[in-house]
């Protein structure tokens, strides 16, 4: 079990947190004992939305989280995040697999 000083000092690894208002947060150690409305997820956990208004489109949430941030997401948060995160994480993990392993 994390410490709060352990959960706080992930939340602070993104450049977001102190302006940040939403309660889930895929960088949160203890994630699944939050609770809330999609209204409250961070954006890299909703999908991409696309609503058109008198003729113009405006597209809301989604988008790939950065990977500075990402790879600092815990594994059991990844199907918190958006689809598109989903498959950059494991595109990362897969990199970082094939650094270490022996030439």
């Amino acid at each position: 079990m994390p410490t709060e000083e352990e959960i706080i000092k992930n939340l602070r690894r993104c450049p977001y947190f102190d302006r940040c208002s939403q309660n889930l947060c895929p960088l949160d150690l203890e994630l699944h004992l939050r609770s809330g409305k999609s209204s409250d997820k961070c954006k890299w956990m909703r999908e991409t939305r696309k609503v058109k208004l008198k003729g113009r489109e405006f597209i809301s949430g989604g988008g790939v989280m950065p990977d500075a941030i990402l790879n600092f997401v815990p594994g059991n948060n990844l199907k918190w995040l958006n689809k598109v995160s989903q498959k950059r994480w494991h595109e990362l993990k897969r990199l970082k697999f094939y650094e270490k392993s022996p030439s």
